[in-house]
């Protein structure tokens, strides 16, 4: 399992106030030039000088219209709805075989090549990417992701349900469980991978429980999902040592270790099903210190480190990152609308477009980056763009959002978040907002201002304002996952301690609204 490249690296590589006033039309319009020829009658200092009818204090001086200052165009609203271009797929609903098309992704990919003017087909085979491409990165085992996954169902749930994980209806059997979010993977020494895919992040069960495309899943576990895999058949081994591991990485796995000390064959069916990983060499889990176990067991759901071992890029900071949602992305005509430099995509706003951003992920998960140029990678691009958030299952009257929304402009919210469905247009610093700021150091820990690990990139030291439409779904806030609900962030209710990299503090914008403001401005957020 070493080197191992999960494609959620996608997701992490995937608020703030201060009114945005339009500025005013010019109070001194530029007037026609005076004529300062020496020779000119009315200059002359025979005569007297007296004001022309133009010139008199009399009358206020009105530019012509030639001269006459345009007024600025309106600002545009961040929240407007955008148009449909999903072609009628479904992103979200209830019904999972629904979301998944009733099992009729596959192929989608081989029908658009050979009707590229079809878009339908375009997005759909966008969508199959989405949950099943792993760009020939190096994934897990599969022979150890599998067996993991069908022998733990009360412990981690089958498919690793327990951790937050959905179950693939349409790849699973009775036999072998498998989750949403996995696809083929490069081979490791004759061993077959499993690489993670952009679901494996970005899809997921609501609150409300309904399941949508580009959620970020806040219920995914995944430092427990990964000390399983490298922690947990350690047990199975002969020689287990639990002095070896940290005791906080233990106990979040200790479920799975109570199993195998109740079932002593369980450990020689391990054995067995990883003879054919131990023959080809391909058997060598890589190694966490104790440090990172402990920081594995800390995070919370739906918040991880991408720069830590095992992954292969290590930045020696251990900054905490919550899974960012993938609705309403901004697209090159908002940029533009916006006056936006880029997408400013990640939470340190440091990716430029969504296409970058992909390739660079192939990049960093050592695929074969000559097999995935912007034009391989169109369809899964064009299909994220496509994707927006789900409207709320409780409309409020719309008279309740108008003043909500008016609470927002009025308490200065838009000044940070005026940018396409409420995202920020500019990288803020941390002393700004006052949040966590040990993501400040992110790639960058001896502070030269250099990209660690031989990566190319750009380190802005600051942090984004999110997009806030679909935020009424999140709970899970701030950068570093630290509040737990938008009630927290506005004050209303006492907000969790924490020391770095978990602070919840900062970030205080609203907390001193009236009860009934706050009220409104929750109604509106939640209808966004």
């Amino acid at each position: 399992m070493s080197h191992i490249t999960p494609l959620l690296v996608l997701a992490l590589l995937l608020g703030g106030c201060g009114a945005v006033v339009a500025p005013p039309p010019s109070e001194n319009p530029e007037a026609p030039a005076d004529d300062d020829d020496d020779d000119d009658d009315d200059d002359s200092a025979d005569e007297p000088e007296f004001p022309d009818d133009d010139d008199s204090a009399d009358k206020p001086e009105l530019p012509d219209d030639d001269d006459a200052t345009e007024p600025p165009p309106p600002a545009p609203d961040p929240f407007a709805p955008r148009p449909d271009t999903a072609e009628g797929l479904v992103n979200t609903s209830a019904d999972l075989d629904a979301l998944l098309e009733f099992g009729q992704l596959d192929g989608a990919c081989a029908a658009w090549e050979a009707d590229p003017g079809n878009r339908e087909l375009k997005l759909r085979c966008g969508k199959w990417m989405f949950f099943y491409e792993g760009f020939g990165t190096l994934g897990i085992p599969q022979p150890l992701l599998d067996w993991m996954g069908r022998n733990f169902p009360d412990e981690a749930g089958l498919a690793f349900s327990n951790y937050g994980l959905v179950p693939d209806p349409y790849a699973s059997t009775p036999e072998q469980p498998r989750h949403l979010g996995v696809g083929p993977g490069a081979d490791q020494n004759g061993t077959p991978t499993l690489a993670l895919t952009c679901a494996n992040c970005h899809f997921g069960q609501m609150p409300d429980g309904r399941y949508s495309v580009g959620y970020p899943n806040l219920q995914y576990e995944y430092g427990t999902h990964m000390l399983s895999l490298f922690i947990a058949p350690s047990k199975g081994m002969p020689g287990f040592d639990p002095a070896d591991f940290h005791p906080d990485a233990l106990a979040k796995i200790q479920p799975i270790l109570d199993r195998f000390d109740a079932d002593p064959l369980l450990g020689l069916g391990l054995l067995w099903n990883m003879l054919p990983m131990l023959a080809g060499g391909a058997s060598d889990i890589p190694p966490l210190t104790l440090q990172n176990q402990a920081d594995y067991a800390a995070w919370e759901p739906g918040t991880m480190d991408f720069a830590m071992a095992p992954l292969p890029i290590e930045d020696g900071v251990h900054t905490v990152s919550r899974t960012l949602p993938l609705w309403g992305i901004p697209q090159q005509a908002e940029q533009d609308a916006y006056g936006m430099d880029h997408a400013l995509l990640a939470w340190t706003g440091s990716a430029r477009s969504l296409t970058e951003f992909l390739e660079g992920f192939v990049i960093i998960g050592g695929g074969p980056t000559e097999q995935w140029t912007p034009a391989d990678l169109e369809p899964l691009a064009e299909y994220i763009e496509s994707l927006v958030p789900p409207p709320p299952l409780d409309v409020p009257p719309a008279a309740d959002v108008v003043a909500g929304q008016q609470v927002f402009v009025d308490a200065g919210c838009q000044g940070c978040h005026a940018g396409p469905g409420g995202s920020g247009l500019r990288v803020f610093e941390f002393d700004e907002v006052g949040t966590d700021a040990a993501m400040a150091r992110w790639g960058d820990a001896d502070g030269d201002g250099e990209m660690c690990c031989g990566v190319d990139g750009e380190l802005t030291g600051g942090i984004k304002a999110p997009r806030l439409s679909g935020v009424g779904h999140l709970d899970r806030l701030l950068h570093n996952g630290s509040l737990e609900s938008l009630e927290q962030l506005l004050c209303l209710e006492a907000r969790p301690a924490g020391a770095e990299p978990f602070g919840g503090q900062g970030h205080e914008f609203g907390c001193d609204l009236p009860s009934g403001d706050a009220a409104s401005l929750l109604t509106f957020l939640r209808s966004i």
